[in-house]
């Protein structure tokens, strides 16, 4: 989360001041100062701070959205309304939407608040947990529109929850004891879904060794990507996806002058647990040879 607060300010104040300053008017120690206050949440002293800037600086979007903030904490909801909508309306962002529908959820206007909200999808979206996290939004939390404009939000943010070839190989996710042939634990194996539900992540551990790899769908090319590292410095890409309901993953290598192709073949057995089943093929693929035939079982516990 602190990661995205972060970007949120570097995106809000990097592309306003620059067509926002007026030479000579609003000097380093006033926007010291404001920011100063806004910091310490010192909210009167930075309504003030603001205001005198905002008043020389038509453009200036990033000043009238922090005034804007400062007037929600004193509860100064239309004031507040006000400049958030000037913010806006000079530079276009979810994040100046998030704060502009709180002003009108507060004044208990819920078509406007629905409208930015709905305006902020074409804006890039909010995060859910932004959304959710506000107290101003407490009392639509069980209104079908709000959790509709928070899952299509989270979709807008997050697009690869919203397509089902990024789902393909969610089979895989959760926290396996991998056993082989003789059904002896050979390891322990955690696969999560990480960045949005973009990247399917593997996390593999045995007493001798271990390794990881970042598996995604790649729209460009409509293929399943797995690129695996391990700690003996090894690294190997492979690519495929879904043949009959099973992932079958492809990496092509030369050993000895020969081409040879590694196969990694997953499918889902009818309890949930999975099999990896490790073939290699040096003619070409007219024939293979197993190298290793994991069962996935879930640890105790976990789903």
């Amino acid at each position: 989360m602190r990661r995205k607060i972060v970007v949120i300010c570097l995106y809000v104040f990097a592309a306003v001041p620059l067509n926002a300053q007026s030479a000579g008017v609003v000097t380093p120690e006033m926007r010291a100062a404001a920011n100063d206050a806004f910091q310490k949440q010192d909210w009167a002293s930075a309504v003030a701070a603001y205001e005198r800037i905002v008043s020389a600086e038509e453009k200036n979007a990033g000043g009238r959205y922090r005034l804007g903030l400062s007037l929600l904490a004193l509860k100064r909801n239309d004031e507040a309304i006000k400049y958030l909508e000037a913010a806006q309306t000079i530079s276009p962002n979810p994040v100046f939407a998030l704060a502009l529908a709180r002003g009108y959820a507060r004044t208990g206007n819920t078509s406007r608040m629905y409208e930015v909200l709905d305006g902020s999808l074409k804006l890039g979206g909010i995060a859910p947990e932004s959304i959710t996290a506000e107290a101003d939004f407490a009392p639509f939390k069980a209104d079908p529109r709000f959790l509709a404009f928070v899952d299509r939000s989270d979709k807008t943010v997050n697009p690869c929850k919203a397509r089902p070839e990024h789902r393909q190989f969610d089979f895989w996710i959760g926290e396996w004891l991998p056993k082989n042939t003789q059904g002896i634990t050979v390891g322990t194996s955690s696969i999560q879904l990480i960045l949005g539900g973009c990247i399917i992540f593997e996390n593999w551990s045995t007493p001798v060794s271990s390794g990881k790899s970042f598996n995604l769908y790649n729209t460009s090319d409509g293929k399943w990507h797995q690129t695996w590292v391990d700690d003996k410095g090894r690294w190997t890409e492979y690519v495929g996806g879904l043949v009959d309901g099973k992932m079958v993953l492809d990496s092509v290598s030369t050993q000895n002058g020969k081409k040879v192709i590694a196969r990694m073949t997953f499918s889902q057995l009818p309890n949930g647990d999975v099999r990896q089943h490790g073939q290699n093929s040096s003619d070409e693929g007219k024939t293979w040879t197993t190298t290793f035939d994991f069962i996935y079982v879930r640890k105790p516990g976990t789903n």
